[in-house]
């Protein structure tokens, strides 16, 4: 059953239904409970607008590589090199991470399981 949602103060009203379609791969979702409390919130506060925008700005621009995936990659290519002779790095610079050690494009999911399985994830 659907449910609508306003803000009278911007004019803006928006209706959930039980389930969606995901647009981007065509498969039906349920609407959690969290959304539903987000909009619940977001309408009695008068910025449900700026949350449908939010979403949608979120939603257009998360094409890019997802940096949370890449700095897990990062870490986990940092690990590959101290189970093969890691030298730390003896400079007092503040950069967080040099050129060298950000491509992480030679690290395969074969290495990424034996990093894992060496500390027993």
């Amino acid at each position: 059953m659907s449910k609508m949602y306003t803000d009278y103060i911007n004019k803006t009203a928006l209706t959930v239904p039980d389930q969606f379609i995901d647009v981007k791969n065509g498969e039906t979702l349920k609407v959690s409970t969290e959304i539903n409390e987000q909009i619940e919130y977001h309408a009695e506060n008068q910025t449900l607008i700026h949350l449908v925008l939010s979403a949608l700005h979120h939603y257009i621009h998360s094409n890019r590589v997802n940096v949370g995936s890449e700095e897990i990659l990062l870490e986990l290519a940092e690990i590959k090199q101290m189970l093969q002779g890691y030298r730390p790095n003896t400079s007092l610079s503040s950069s967080p991470i040099k050129k060298s050690q950000k491509d992480v494009t030679d690290l395969d999911m074969k290495e990424v399981e034996d990093i894992l399985e060496v500390f027993g994830g």
